[in-house]
């Protein structure tokens, strides 16, 4: 019998929400980038050779949605921004900085 227990407490950021954002902000974002990129692009290609191979309608729908998610997460990786270097950082004290979130009527129970 296997015992499961939880991740030691402490391993992740606390502001990541998952294992994924943790390495994409890590030492190694752009090596992590990369790889879940390959993956997903790997997901998007048998999603797609199934789909074309003609399959029950069920098995369709969830190759679709496999495919949507693929589409999706490679987007969200595309924006998501590599940690900054120390040059950047640094030249980033220039910047403008982001606009509030929300609209304003968000803003006014605060």
């Amino acid at each position: 019998m296997k015992l499961l227990l939880p991740d030691a407490v402490g391993t992740m950021r606390p502001d990541a929400l998952s294992p994924l954002e943790e390495r994409l902000s890590g030492a190694n974002a752009a090596q992590a980038r990369e790889q879940t990129q390959v993956q997903l692009q790997g997901l998007e290609q048998r999603a797609r050779a199934g789909m074309a191979a003609g399959v029950a309608p069920d098995r369709y729908r969830e190759l679709a949605a496999l495919l949507d998610a693929c589409l999706a997460a490679q987007e969200v990786l595309e924006h998501c921004a590599l940690p900054l270097s120390a040059t950047e950082m640094r030249d980033s004290s220039r910047m403008t900085p982001p606009p509030e979130l929300g609209s304003r009527f968000s803003r006014q129970g605060a």
